[in-house]
């Protein structure tokens, strides 16, 4: 046993979970990379004209010529 003024021992490293976060937090970076590509792409479609309620492209349902 410890002394009652003696620091506590850390616990031990999980390294299983430490390596699970990681590729947890390298997941979610990638979708939020790729989702934040995706609305900056639409926006632009839709600021050259290319898509949107009056595009001189756009069809029935949405489609657009280029889309």
């Amino acid at each position: 046993m410890g002394g009652v003024f003696s620091k506590p021992s850390p616990p031990p490293r999980d390294t299983a979970l430490e390596k699970q976060l990681e590729e947890q937090r390298a997941a979610e970076e990638a979708r939020a990379a790729a989702l934040e590509k995706e609305q900056r792409t639409y926006k632009q479609k839709v600021a050259k004209g290319i898509i949107g309620a009056r595009s001189l492209f756009g069809k029935a349902g949405g489609r657009g010529f280029f889309g």
